[in-house]
């Protein structure tokens, strides 16, 4: 059967650096998003809030290639603060950024042990240190470094699971957070973030997919519930600096 990765989240700019990464591996990818996703080999267009499809989606996906990884890169980014964030947005944040990839797992662990598979999640520095008006979103992706803990001791030894931090990104969920700033002040709040970035740069998506690539490949065959900071050395720096 053919070699398949799973990438949920993978129409958008992160996913779709992964798809190609994946392919440049060697590996079929099967992409996973609400939205059309073109550099998928196979793409399926699936609401990972929807458990139930989603648990037969990973079975059938299973019995049809044996699944070297799963990565979990969709993610939603409810624009409130504390004490404003809706139920329903509370609901979809944990369900799509946290739940959606333990659920994927119960439907395909069978098939990435038999193939010495790996999971890896995109997180976020926002789980670590954040801003203002995402709540949601920080405590997710917060969230989901403790699952990455949990089901590295759960799913091993068989199983890796792993996760990538990255910071700024350029993306359009990335241009979408700067604009709710307005016009001016996201691209002077750009040029800050890149002159507070060791790098002094903001991240591409391909440098997240060389990240993942890493965690799903043989040099890392001694790294399980780990997190790899992708940020440019942006959180190195004291925020009091």
């Amino acid at each position: 059967m053919t070699r398949a990765v799973i990438i949920t989240g993978a129409a958008g700019g992160i996913g779709t650096a992964l798809c190609e990464r994946m392919r440049t591996d060697g590996y079929y990818s099967i992409g996973i998003d609400r939205d059309p996703s073109p550099a998928a080999d196979v793409s399926l267009q699936v609401d990972l809030r929807e458990f139930g499809q989603l648990v037969d989606l990973g079975r059938d996906i299973a019995r049809s290639y044996e699944l070297k990884a799963i990565v979990h890169n969709a993610a939603v980014q409810p624009i409130a603060g504390a004490g404003e964030t809706s139920l329903a947005e509370w609901s979809d944040a944990l369900r799509v950024n946290v739940v959606a990839i333990d659920v994927l797992v119960s439907g395909t662990r069978e098939s990435l042990a038999a193939n010495d598979g790996s999971v890896v999640v995109v997180g976020s520095v926002h789980g670590r240190a954040t801003t203002r008006g995402i709540n949601a979103y920080a405590t997710t992706k917060a969230a989901l470094e403790g699952w990455v803990r949990s089901a590295a001791l759960d799913l091993g030894p068989e199983v890796r699971v792993n996760g990538v931090v990255p910071g700024a990104i350029d993306t359009a969920k990335l241009r979408e957070g700067f604009a709710r700033w307005g016009e001016a002040a996201a691209e002077e709040r750009k040029a800050i973030l890149r002159e507070r970035t060791a790098l002094r740069r903001i991240g591409e998506p391909r440098d997240v997919a060389g990240a993942v690539s890493f965690l799903m490949g043989e040099d890392a065959r001694f790294i399980t519930g780990a997190m790899l900071v992708v940020d440019g050395g942006a959180i190195a720096r004291l925020g009091s600096e």
